[in-house]
């Protein structure tokens, strides 16, 4: 049924007048079709069975006879003339005062995946600019889409001003909001200009995202995959203990068919790049696992990461079977054996240099050791130490050192051992273990 609102021109009352300001006496108001010439018809009361004159006649006041009524959800166009019908103004693309299909029509009888058809009640005569329409897609639109209401001229639906939609723009069963132009209908509920979203997931980017903006210059995303930075550096993104997939953040490369696994125990630092720029992710201090030696002229920790930059050796109850002075020996794919400068220091015996490792405690060894010893990287491939032991004697002597070295390559490997590095100067009691950061 159709119903009828008061026009938003010229509804009850209205008084027009020439460019003189005086009333338009006997002026014309004509009504057409909005954006057309058809004349259309106006009512004068809302029931809408009582025509207006088209033209409408002004009176001796200049202003129209009778109230002026017309459809909901059809705008018009008024051509007001003077009497001897000189052009006063034309007036397009007016709605009724309050008329909901003007302003904002859900339509019905939806169909078409990209050729929607669809249907307005009260059903449209002319597409006016400015008018909004919303509907629930009955499918996902696939390419460029046309919309026609009522059987108008299928007008193109754009996004972002005149951009033809892409797959995936309209998704079905969803609301769909657009604005006519005067041109097309334009998109203007579109969650991604160029993507789609099922289920709040991006499942496409019909336009990759450059690495260069953050992305992978990839259009489809996989599993556990997360962007990050356009640098040439991998970055591993699980959680330790649990596996999931390793980028390469260069934008071009995806390394997500060989799931990688960090065991907790075995935590490093792991390098990545954000917009060109390194970064190392440091995780927590790793602890080797304790020896306690009875035999054995050395005590070795092998397999040290590359990034470690800080050795802490801990010693407790060491000692031999011999009199030799206790090392800590530094490595570079074998251990290093000469180019320490290693001081020490107890008690009123002076000081002595030792060329062969880090000195510990030059006193019999046959004693027992407490230590701790850190060792650190200064440089490059230098590093330093400094030792304080006590010597488990009749009365304990504390025992001071330092001194450096520098290695041929990066350290993977340090060995606690004696001067001498033989029987009889072998390991017979204690513990030692490392940590390194």
């Amino acid at each position: 049924m159709t119903t009828y609102n008061l026009s938003a021109f010229a509804g009850a009352g209205a008084q027009f007048f020439d460019d003189n300001g005086v009333p338009l006496v006997g002026g014309k108001l004509y009504s057409y079709a909005s954006g057309t010439t058809t004349l259309l018809t106006t009512y004068t009361t809302s029931a809408g069975t009582v025509a207006n004159t088209n033209p409408i006649i002004l009176n001796a006041g200049g202003r129209t006879p009778n109230e002026i009524w017309q459809a909901t959800g059809v705008n018009l166009k008024f051509v007001l003339y003077t009497s001897t019908n000189e052009l006063i103004g034309t007036y397009d693309g007016i709605p009724s005062i309050n008329d909901p299909f003007g302003i904002n029509s859900q339509l019905g009888s939806v169909a078409g995946t990209n050729s929607i058809t669809a249907a307005a009640n009260p059903p449209l005569t002319a597409y006016a600019t400015g008018s909004i329409y919303s509907f629930i897609a009955a499918n996902t639109n696939t390419g460029a889409a046309t919309l026609s209401i009522d059987g108008l001229t299928a007008t193109s639906i754009t996004k972002n001003g005149s951009v033809a939609l892409s797959a995936g723009d309209i998704q079905i069963g969803k609301m769909t909001l657009v604005e006519y132009d005067g041109t097309t209908f334009q998109l203007i509920n579109n969650i991604v200009y160029g993507g789609s979203i099922t289920n709040g997931n991006i499942v496409s980017l019909t336009t990759p995202l450059a690495a260069s903006n953050g992305g992978t210059g990839l259009a489809t995303l996989t599993a556990n995959n997360v962007l990050l930075g356009n640098g040439a550096a991998t970055v591993q993104l699980v959680a330790p203990g649990t596996s999931g997939n390793v980028l390469a953040s260069d934008g071009t490369t995806w390394a997500s068919t060989t799931p990688v696994i960090i065991p907790p125990t075995a935590i490093g630092q792991v390098p990545f790049s954000i917009n060109g720029t390194s970064y190392t992710a440091t995780q927590k201090i790793v602890q080797a696992t304790a020896q306690s030696p009875t035999s054995g002229a050395n005590i070795d920790f092998t397999t040290i990461p590359s990034w470690v930059k800080r050795v802490t050796v801990m010693l407790k109850g060491l000692s031999t079977g011999g009199s030799s002075s206790l090392l800590v020996q530094l490595g570079s794919g074998s251990v290093t054996t000469s180019g320490y400068s290693s001081l020490f220091s107890y008690g009123s015996t002076g000081t002595a240099v030792i060329i062969t490792g880090f000195i510990i405690t030059p006193m019999n060894a046959a004693y027992g050791v407490d230590s701790v010893i850190t060792i650190v990287n200064i440089t490059g491939n230098a590093w330093v130490y400094a030792s304080t032991a006590n010597v488990i004697v009749n009365s304990n002597i504390m025992v001071l050192a330092t001194g450096d070295v520098t290695l041929s390559g990066t350290l993977d490997r340090l060995r606690v051992t004696t001067i001498n590095g033989a029987s009889p100067d072998l390991f017979d009691a204690g513990t030692v273990n490392i940590m390194y950061e």
